[in-house]
């Protein structure tokens, strides 16, 4: 009879000591809020022992990929005070020792460090699944490297934008003064042309009046001779 009470309060003891571990307020505890309904409408799973036993799995994978350790497991993740409109409470204890909390400042950094596989492993996001210690947390590392890339293609993008403007640009500018450099040369001929025209008229005139002078020279100078 004795002994069948020790063994009660053995197996007990770490539901008693999970208990005063796991409450509102307690050492290294954060409180969990879902809004399921909102982030999935009509698609929206039921929150049931399933899915509580999927948040210990991840949990314990965040804590692995954070710490190093892989000692940790669902065991070491306590949920309680679970409500309907699905929120709880939730504390991570040491591999190493089960009444030992692990300390806030760890578990947060961890679950900062993997925040959108949280929300991914249940269809939600920062706003539907709360942490409520936990402001939300920054763009994951992903994201930042390609918003990072986004800008590198934008400059080239740009870059490469302008000097086609530049050469387009140029190559009209080229063509117009090309242009211009012919319908000068063009002018300049008819100009040439023109004088050419000028020119040789009044050297013709010339040439005719000498002939005509010249001629009636002759006709003077044969009278005389007659004489």
């Amino acid at each position: 009879m004795m002994l069948g009470g020790i063994l009660l309060f053995l197996l007990s003891l770490p539901t008693f000591v999970h208990g005063n571990l796991c409450e509102p307020g307690a050492r290294g505890a954060f409180k969990v809020r879902l809004n399921i309904k909102a982030a999935l409408g009509d698609n929206a799973y039921t929150w049931n022992a399933d899915e509580e036993y999927l948040f210990k799995a991840v949990m314990a994978f965040v804590m692995r990929s954070y710490t190093k350790n892989n000692t940790f497991d669902i065991s070491n993740i306590v949920l309680c005070n679970s409500t309907e409109r699905i929120s709880f409470w939730f504390v991570v204890t040491s591999p190493s020792n089960e009444s030992d909390p692990v300390s806030y400042s760890v578990i947060e950094a961890a679950i900062r460090n993997e925040r959108n596989r949280i929300n991914s492993a249940f269809l939600l996001d920062d706003k539907t699944l709360e942490f409520v210690q936990i402001p939300p947390t920054l763009a994951p590392a992903t994201q930042t490297s390609s918003s990072s890339w986004l800008i590198v293609f934008g400059v080239v993008v740009s870059v490469v934008t302008v000097a086609i403007a530049y050469l387009v640009v140029s190559g009209v500018i080229r063509h117009r003064k090309r242009l211009k450099s012919s319908e000068e040369n063009e002018e300049s001929e008819v100009g040439i042309r023109s004088d050419v025209t000028k020119n040789g008229g009044l050297h013709d005139k010339t040439l005719l009046t000498g002939s005509l002078g010249n001629d009636s020279y002759d006709r003077t100078e044969e009278a005389h001779t007659a004489f």
